[in-house]
């Protein structure tokens, strides 16, 4: 009679419910199934960051090249002969 009036107190309702709320202890499977599914993600993820990386290399190359085309029409408007050119890109650098 008193062990059942220890078992309906409210602290022990409270870790009754919390022991049923307990996240089940995951086998084997169940956790190299989570492993795969991970490293598949992180393949993926992986892929995607290449695709991005490749992307900015060829950004950063035309942004070369447009510069560089930029350079060479202002050089062949200028009134400057190639030695002067030459001699202020030396004095700044």
């Amino acid at each position: 009679d008193r062990l059942e009036k220890t078992f309906r107190t409210p602290q022990c309702q409270k870790n009754r419910k919390t022991m049923m709320k307990m996240p089940r202890t995951k086998n084997i499977k169940t956790i190299e199934a989570e492993i795969s599914q991970t490293e598949e993600q992180l393949q993926r993820l992986k892929e995607r960051c290449d695709k991005a990386s490749q992307k900015l290399d060829a950004l950063y190359e035309l942004k070369k090249h447009r510069e560089q085309e930029e350079l060479l029409k202002a050089i062949d408007k200028s009134t400057r002969t190639k030695a002067e050119i030459l001699a202020f890109l030396e004095s700044h650098a």
